[in-house]
């Protein structure tokens, strides 16, 4: 492959990158061109070398939607940023969506645990609270004053359990965020395993 066709494929890949990037990256690999012939090199030795033109537009890609998502942190962001490291390889179908998927199953389930917690606490103490001022007459198996008490401390804790989920989505986005960052630098062969 030639310097001219190379870099029209490598500009075709990066379409979701600002200009600035986009011609820096471009210069970048242009040099790489002018070096090569420098040393006696030929334009199809130097491509050959470069690597797939499409393969490096799609990991600055990656690694630039990656840093976007860290930088401005957002659901949207990081689905953008997963789905570009997807794009990679087969691999990281399995290595990203897997524990994409783990990650948005427990911060599900305990999105309904806290929910149902809020939910049966305000239940109880207004039940208990209903039968206190003779509203409302319950079987309740223990005595008003206990249940509004009770439906209190499930109540906070129902809140308690939406200030951990919100903690835990901050915590697992920053390790997403790292994991995606591991997963970019090792297909670009930056990193061992």
């Amino acid at each position: 492959m030639l310097k001219d066709e190379f870099l029209k494929q490598l500009e075709n890949s990066l379409a979701g990158l600002s200009e600035d990037n986009k011609n820096e990256i471009l210069a970048d690999y242009a040099e790489h061109y002018e070096m090569g012939t420098l040393n006696g090199r030929s334009e199809e030795d130097i491509s050959r070398a470069l690597g797939d033109p499409r393969s490096i537009g799609k990991e600055y890609l990656a690694s630039t939607l990656v840093k976007r998502a860290e930088e401005a942190p957002s659901a949207g962001g990081i689905g953008r940023a997963v789905l570009a490291t997807i794009g990679l390889g087969l691999f990281n179908l399995v290595i990203v969506i897997i524990p994409l998927f783990i990650i948005i199953f427990l911060l599900g389930i305990f999105l309904v645990i806290a929910f149902s917690l809020g939910c049966a606490g305000l239940i109880l103490t207004g039940c208990g609270f209903l039968e206190l001022i003779g509203i409302f007459s319950s079987d309740l198996p223990i005595s008003s004053p206990a249940a509004v008490f009770i439906g209190i401390g499930i109540t906070c804790m129902g809140i308690l359990g939406f200030l951990c989920e919100f903690w835990l989505a901050r915590l697992l986005y920053r390790l997403g965020i790292r994991y995606l960052k591991w997963n970019i630098a090792v297909i670009h062969g930056s990193e061992k395993l």
